[in-house]
């Protein structure tokens, strides 16, 4: 539904030509022109420039609010992310997403490797949406090699309001005040949280991140356009 004054990303990008646009954009055939013209991309373009430079220039129009990007650099600063490394783990929906298609989940064995390989001394940054990941990784490693932007509270603490519409696919879990239904791919981050691990992340000098997860594009893209054109990590 369309929000006065507001353009969403997917709007410039090639997302819209995705084989599930028709679902969320009835019209998808009829703005490629104006994809095109949006990004100066000539018609007879043979492959130039990629996709990936279109997006490079899409995200590029964005910056973070003064008072979000000021907390990312006392961040960066205060833990010295710049000589650290980064992993982005995605679970609640992924593993629902996963299992739905009887493939295996989260190979959390690989990210239990990475942290492993990278220097005794080296901390590593961590982005996940999930309480019981993170838990799992502070709890084998410590906040000494663990880092993250906040402790995510549990389900066991979590407020809800209102409770979401009981489906099939939601299970209960208990409030600090009381029993709520929550999908069980719930999401326990805020959006600001989010953007705030993406940026900070984005600064690393090492980041492994999940696969099919634009999360883990977005720290990719924010962390290309941060060292070539905002001075990061100089």
């Amino acid at each position: 539904m369309p929000i006065s004054g507001v353009m969403f990303l997917t709007n410039i990008s090639r997302y819209v030509l995705d084989k599930q646009a028709k679902i969320n954009y009835e019209n998808s055939n009829a703005v490629f022109g104006w994809i095109m013209r949006m990004n100066n991309i000539p018609k007879s373009r043979h492959g130039f420039p990629t996709w990936n430079e279109i997006e490079y220039k899409m995200y590029s129009r964005y910056f973070a609010k003064p008072r979000i990007m000021q907390t990312v650099e006392t961040y960066v600063q205060q833990y010295n992310i710049c000589r650290s490394s980064a992993m982005h783990i995605r679970t609640t929906d992924m593993q629902k997403s996963l299992e739905s298609k009887h493939r295996r989940t989260t190979n959390m064995e690989a990210y239990f490797h990475f942290v492993e390989s990278r220097p005794v001394d080296e901390p590593v940054y961590l982005l996940t949406d999930s309480p019981q990941t993170q838990a799992t990784f502070l709890n084998r490693y410590g906040p000494q090699k663990i880092l993250v932007y906040a402790v995510i509270p549990n389900a066991t603490t979590s407020s809800v309001s209102p409770p979401p519409t009981p489906t099939e696919s939601s299970s209960v879990v208990t409030s600090s005040s009381s029993s709520v239904l929550l999908p069980t791919d719930f999401r326990y981050t805020t959006l600001e949280h989010t953007l705030v691990d993406i940026l900070i992340a984005g600064h690393s000098r090492e980041f492994k991140g999940s696969p099919f997860s634009s999360l883990t594009e977005l720290v990719k893209m924010f962390g290309d356009i941060g060292r070539r054109d905002r001075g990061w990590c100089r």
